[in-house]
């Protein structure tokens, strides 16, 4: 049912309905893509096994599942897509559960319809007893869903759905992104698996360094403060020839990474701490656009990885560079910080190569 107030205020009124889906019917509307959770302002997957499978419990036992809120996209008179807002984590257990991609853990038993108590901790979907699958398949999910709501307006909602909880700086940043697609696209790049970690990758910390990565080629001044980097990139229209070298650059420091790990002029403990400080955030960042300068240079992966055993090789900080070092600690965000990295590492590479 549309809610609506008078006519004075229909404008400013979020439309709202309502509809109820199995969570059969929920799964299905996921694979088929008519379910989407990929909005900008969604999170990533963060629940572990245990949790998914209360959640499961919870379904085969009646307890209530909380309501889903989902943006409605009209695609034409008989289709839409529902971009939801919330429940991300709930839809993924289902669906997960429902293709047998997870095994129950950690619940207590259940009730059969006769009474008995049994246990279906270690099985998949297709393991359980046809009475347990179909109170699973059959279990009654609400959604609310809104129609022509603009992003300010989703923006609003995920704030009020997750009880207040802000977004976070990178969130806010991604939202306002005028080149979502095409940060999300590079944030896909294999170098992220190597230098980060899940968890950092479901808080968007690739997204975070391919916008700041952006900023650092491709503006003047480059600055990484949250104030500075959200309004350029509320404008930035990232086109496909930048696309194109920030991936190639992402793929040199990868396999520099991988060159530096397999040096055979360090020993294994000095390989690995200068392979970690090359793909941690701040100094990957402060090399990329030497390595993009590299690759029209035609150095090659092995020289380009021995400039970088040798400028990141300092004994009590990073780098052998004094003034690198101090602008990579406390505000190394700013302007001018950023700025003096950039400069000493483009005097070392130089200097290194006689350029």
């Amino acid at each position: 049912m549309i809610l609506n107030k008078s006519n004075k205020e229909d404008k400013t009124m979020l439309k709202k309905a309502n509809i109820n889906w199995t969570a059969k019917q929920l799964s299905k509307m996921v694979d088929n893509g008519t379910a989407r959770f990929d909005s900008s302002v969604q999170r990533g997957y963060v629940w572990d096994n245990d949790r998914k499978s209360l959640l499961i419990h919870s379904m085969i036992e009646g307890y209530p599942i909380p309501a889903f809120f989902a943006a409605k996209e009209r695609i034409n008179d008989k289709e839409s897509i529902y971009q939801f807002l919330d429940g991300k984590q709930r839809s993924n257990a289902i669906n997960q559960f429902l293709n047998d991609s997870f095994k129950l853990s950690n619940i207590p038993d259940v009730t059969t319809e006769i009474g008995e108590e049994i246990d279906i901790n270690n099985l998949t979907f297709s393991e359980l007893p046809e009475e347990i699958q179909d109170r699973i398949k059959d279990y009654s999910l609400t959604i609310y869903y809104f129609d022509e709501i603009t992003d300010e307006e989703i923006n609003s909602m995920f704030f009020r759905l997750n009880n207040g909880k802000a977004l976070t700086s990178i969130e806010l940043t991604r939202v306002k992104a005028k080149s979502i697609e095409a940060i999300k696209r590079i944030g896909q790049h294999e170098l992220f698996k190597s230098a980060l970690t899940e968890k950092a990758i479901n808080k968007y910390t690739n997204e975070d360094i391919t916008i700041k990565a952006w900023a650092v080629l491709y503006t003047e001044n480059p600055s990484f403060e949250t104030k500075v980097i959200r309004p350029v990139m509320e404008q930035a229209d990232i086109t496909e020839q930048q696309e194109e070298e920030i991936n190639q650059i992402f793929t040199r420091i990868k396999d520099t990474y991988e060159a530096i790990l397999n040096n055979i002029k360090f020993d294994e403990k000095q390989r690995n701490k200068i392979a970690k400080r090359v793909i941690t955030r701040t100094h990957m960042l402060s090399i990329v656009p030497i390595t993009l300068q590299s690759i029209k240079d035609n150095i090659i992966v092995e020289q380009f990885a021995n400039w970088c055993c040798h400028f990141f090789n300092g004994k009590k900080s990073a780098t052998i560079s004094e003034k690198y070092n101090d602008n990579a600690s406390q505000g190394s965000a700013r302007d001018y910080a950023v700025k003096a990295r950039l400069e000493e590492v483009e005097k070392s590479y130089r200097q290194y190569f006689n350029k």
